[in-house]
Formats: structure tokens, C-alpha cells, sequence
């Protein structure tokens, strides 16, 4: 996905002063996954810090009444404070709200994003290089902002996520997991790193990494080049890969697998352009493994590819195509949420409905990386597809209760 500022070319290595506090913590964590092992008043220490945790509750479902999209007028400043069990059941409104994953600019959340989070038109955060630039004390407080405007408007607390693969593609640079996935290709090397990496998270207040890539690089393609693929064959890349996410998903981070069916052999990125993709069905399927070998964990996500796959989905990018959904991913024995990648993005951006055409297709959640006003207006049309019967009310709540269960698992109900 292309983000505002810092895109893949952070250079490796790169400290600033802001991050000078952050330094702290990463000394203690590489320490901490350097040895056989854990001290559990530091991982005490950073849970207390940055996990967001609450009395469960269940949320029914209610068909909206019609009209236009539920108020943004701010919640009541003591609403925020209300025991998670006092909200309300979610109407269907908001659980489309849930399925949208929005961006803002700055190290301050706005009055806008605030407003459209109180709403309920929002169900995740996706943070770039912008948002977390003042170190990770600070975007634990961005976090809290975020969380709080959530609980104020009676809505599950956000999917907060952000894409801290390693290597080229950090958004706290210099900090963990540092190294590339291509540096990571040893499964204890991984799971070290993967380790230290949901520590660092959780201090930030981040819920969601965006990682790890499970794309197997069989050419010199733009992933390759990037060093963003654990390697070139199906069995390395699922263990290195699996071995980060399960790192991250014990520590308290739900992982994210990602591009399905697999970007490892596309020439150029989908950022700028439509991608096709030519590997066989077969060849597709083989690289398929590190989906089935942790694809089912309670906290997992998957992200789809927006390229094309010629001897798959013919034409259409995997993440409109309803075959992905409702038959290869239960092929493979994920039932996990789907997101997309960047909806802005120059494979995606110019095509009629995008985001109605995945979701009746059967995705879960649609990301907004590079303006915040698109996911608010992609919100607004959605709404209306709805009330126009244009979006099916059945998947948006299968897509909620796959939401739900994920934002359970994170203690986040």
C-alpha cells in the first residue's frame, strides 16, 4: 500500500532523537528475546502500558430504520467512562461502520476522524510514519485518544494496525523486528523478532501488525527486490512466517498474512497500477502453505492481493472476485477476517463500486490509507448501496461476527 510519507524507501538503519525514549524499551526487549527466557514483570509492565481490556459484551444486530447515516455529533465527555458492558447492541449501520479501516494525517488525531470514530463509521486505524513520528510514548497516547473516542460513541474499541514488517517497511524505524523478512528465513530467528515486535506494539498502543508477508518469491520481482519475502520456496516461507506471526499473536498482537493468493512473483507493485499476475493454479496453490499452517488462529487476518491472477481470477483483482472467498480460502482452512489492501491505490482506485463489489464478494473490511476523507465518503456510499438493497445486510453481519470474534480475542469488546 502506499502510504503519505514513508512508503518502502525508509532507509535501514534511520534513528532519529524522537525516538530516543522508544530506545529504552527495544534495549530491554532484545535483551529479554535474546535469552531462553521471558521476565514477567517487564512483559507485565508493557501489557499494563498499552493493552486496552474490558469486560466482554454482546452486541445484537438491528436493522436500520432507513434515512441517512446515524448522527456524528460527539457522545456525551462521560460516556467514555461507561463500563463496556453498558453499550448497546450494534444496529447494521454500524456494523458496516465496523468494516471500514480509515487513515488521518498528523501526530493528533482530528476533530473529524474523532467524530466519524464516535459515529461508529469506523472500525479500524491504519498508522503510518505521519502518525507515529513523535516515538512510541506518544502514539500510545494517539492510541488512547483513538480507543476513548470509540468507547464514547458506544462502539467496540478500534482495530489499531499498522504495517512494522522489518527491513524497508517500519513505521517506528530503527525499532523492532529491524531486520528484513529475507533476514528472518530461520524460524527461531523470526519468532525472536516476531516476540519483540508484539512487545514494541503493545507499548504503542497497536493491536494489529500489518506483517508478515507470506508471498514466495520464485522471481526477481518487486518483493524480492525489496528483501520482503522470507524466501523462495513454500516450506521456508511458511515456517519463517508462521514462526513471526505466532510470535506476535502470544504476545497479544493479532498478525496479518498477506497478499493472497500471493505477490511474490509480480513484477511491480499494485500501488501504482493494475497487476496480473501469471502463475498456474497450482503453482498458487503450493504457495498457499503458510495460510493453511496458520491461517485458523483466532488472531489472525488475511489481507488479499488487489492484482489479477490470470489462471485464477482472470481479469478481476482477487479482492472482487468472489471465488477467492467463498472457495479457495476455505480450501485452504482460513476463516480468518479479510481485509483488502489500499481501496486508493492505483490497481483498485479507478474501477466503478470497488468497495460494494468486495464486500458482496465476501471481504470483511476495506482500508482507506491515504486520505481520511475516503473512508468517510466510502462510508456514505456504502450506507446508501444498503438502504438502495445494493449490499447484501447478510454479509455485513458474517463480516461482524468475524470482526467481533477478532476484536474479542483482542479484548477489545
Amino acid at each position: 500500500m502506499k502510504p503519505r510519507i514513508d512508503f518502502y524507501r525508509l532507509q535501514r538503519g534511520l534513528t532519529l532523537p524522537i525516538f530516543a525514549a522508544a530506545s529504552v524499551l527495544v534495549t530491554i526487549v532484545v535483551v529479554l528475546t535474546a535469552s531462553s527466557s521471558r521476565q514477567p514483570a517487564i512483559a507485565a509492565l508493557v501489557t499494563s502500558r498499552a493493552q486496552f481490556v474490558s469486560p466482554s459484551v454482546h452486541l445484537s444486530d438491528a436493522t436500520p430504520s432507513g434515512g441517512t447515516p446515524p448522527s456524528t455529533a460527539p457522545a456525551h465527555p462521560k460516556a467514555q467512562h461507561q463500563p463496556a458492558s453498558s453499550l448497546p447492541g450494534l444496529t447494521l449501520a454500524k456494523q458496516l461502520g465496523q468494516m471500514i479501516i480509515a487513515s488521518f494525517a498528523g501526530t493528533v488525531p482530528t476533530r473529524s476522524i474523532l467524530a466519524d470514530i464516535r459515529a461508529g463509521h469506523v472500525g479500524g486505524i491504519i498508522l503510518f510514519g505521519d502518525n507515529t513520528a513523535n516515538g512510541v510514548s506518544a502514539t500510545h497516547a494517539l492510541a488512547r485518544q483513538l480507543q476513548d473516542a470509540a468507547v464514547a460513541g458506544g462502539n467496540p474499541r478500534l482495530l489499531i494496525m499498522t504495517d512494522q514488517e522489518g527491513g524497508e517497511v517500519e513505521r517506528f524505524p530503527g525499532l523492532p523486528p529491524v531486520l528484513s523478512a529475507s533476514q528472518m528465513s530461520d524460524p527461531k530467528v523470526a519468532a525472536m523478532r516476531g516476540a519483540a515486535t508484539a512487545l514494541l506494539l503493545r507499548a504503542a498502543g497497536v493491536n494489529v501488525d500489518l506483517a508478515p508477508v507470506a508471498d514466495v518469491a520464485r522471481i526477481d520481482g518487486f518483493m524480492e527486490r525489496e528483501q520482503r519475502t522470507f524466501g523462495n520456496t513454500p516450506g521456508t516461507v511458511a515456517a519463517a512466517a508462521c514462526a513471526f506471526a505466532n510470535a506476535l499473536a502470544a504476545d497479544g498482537v493479532a498478525y496479518t498474512l498477506k497478499h493472497f493468493p500471493g505477490l511474490g512473483d509480480a513484477l511491480t507493485s499494485t500501488d501504482t497500477a493494475p497487476v496480473s499476475v501469471p502463475e498456474s493454479a497450482g503453482l498458487l496453490n503450493a504457495d498457499a502453505a503458510a495460510y493453511r499452517k496458520c491461517g485458523a488462529n483466532a488472531r489472525a487476518l488475511v489481507m488479499v492481493s488487489s492484482a489479477s491472477y490470470e489462471h485464477l481470477t482472470g481479469s478481476t483483482p482477487a479482492v472482487l472476485t468472489p471465488r477467492i472467498y467463498s472457495q479457495v480460502l476455505p480450501s485452504d482452512g482460513v476463516n480468518a477476517v479479510t481485509i483488502s489492501d489500499d481501496f486508493q491505490a492505483g490497481a483498485i482506485a479507478g474501477l466503478p463500486a470497488p468497495a460494494r463489489t468486495a464486500i458482496n464478494a465476501g471481504l470483511d473490511m476495506v482500508m482507506y490509507a491515504q486520505t481520511e476523507t475516503a473512508s468517510a465518503n466510502a462510508y456514505q456510499l456504502l450506507y446508501q448501496d444498503l438502504q438502495q438493497g445494493e449490499l447484501s445486510p447478510s454479509r455485513i453481519r458474517g463480516a461482524w461476527a468475524k470482526i467481533k470474534s477478532l476484536k474479542a480475542s483482542l479484548n477489545l469488546l
